[in-house]
């Protein structure tokens, strides 16, 4: 795999696409390596990184990274707080008498969600005040997407997706040529993947399986898409989760349908 080529190509993509860019800033690996793609393609001053912690527990096992980060790199960087939007959030979707508190996936999609309004206000008030095309990038991989593990509102929106096309193990290819030729440091590459909305929850514990298990659970079923109904059973254990998996979650990466009844309207 010719990295370099990879990223010029990812960094071309990015400037036909956009002149500004505004990223939530985790101190994953994902949107670290998408902050870095986004200062290449279009210079530091162009590249707006936000940190939105929940609580205590984010701002120092994420956010302190995510401003190390930012630094490194130059881009501008803001702290934008997502608490009282997610407990406001959080207040509004409890029913009481149907359930009397949220599940924790629940009360952490609202965290998810609250935090792409931010990412969206932000990019708004930039496009106003600079008269510019400012877009917000989505930080999914590959691995994360074809299983869904993500929040339909919250980080599986955005304009772009600069490492949309690549598995967990080959963003971290690509972070390590970028610490090879000095843009990040070593300590910017978060090794253990969490999604950040519950405290100390790690994707593994969630999942059951690592992202190097589940990628090649996922290249197979890419691979055999159209056969997958046939040989479901016949296939391993992972092979088996991420293809359930895939087709119970795949709506969140699909356009909205639309119910088509302009042939009963349109009637002459």
């Amino acid at each position: 795999m010719n990295i370099s080529e990879v990223v010029e190509h990812i960094c071309n993509e990015i400037k036909a696409f956009t002149d500004i860019t505004v990223i939530g800033l985790s101190g994953g690996a994902d949107s670290t390596l998408v902050a870095c793609l986004c200062k290449q393609a279009l210079g530091r001053e162009n590249v707006y990184g936000i940190g939105m912690p929940f609580n205590e527990f984010d701002r120092e096992t994420f956010n302190d990274v995510s401003e190390s980060l930012a630094s490194k790199l130059g881009v501008n960087y803001y702290v934008k707080p997502v608490t009282n939007i997610a407990d406001s959030i959080d207040k509004q979707i409890l029913i009481p008498e149907l359930c009397p508190e949220l599940t924790p996936v629940n009360s952490g999609n609202s965290r998810s969600r609250a935090r792409m309004c931010v990412l969206y206000g932000v990019a708004h008030s930039l496009s106003t005040s600079c008269n510019k095309r400012v877009r917000v990038m989505g930080t999914g991989n590959l691995s994360e997407d074809f299983i869904g593990y993500d929040t339909k509102g919250g980080d599986a929106l955005g304009d772009l997706f600069p490492v949309g096309e690549l598995y967990k193990s080959e963003v971290y290819k690509f972070l390590d040529y970028f610490v090879e030729n000095g843009l990040i440091e070593s300590k910017h590459v978060n090794k253990t993947p969490s999604a950040g909305l519950e405290d100390g929850q790690t994707d593994e514990e969630d999942l059951g399986f690592t992202y190097d298990e589940m990628e090649l659970g996922i290249r197979f079923c890419r691979g055999n898409l159209k056969n997958m109904p046939v040989i479901i059973k016949s296939i391993s254990t992972v092979g088996e989760f991420v293809w359930n998996r895939h087709l119970c979650n795949k709506h969140k990466h699909e356009a909205p349908p639309t119910i088509g009844v302009r042939k009963f309207l349109d009637k002459n």
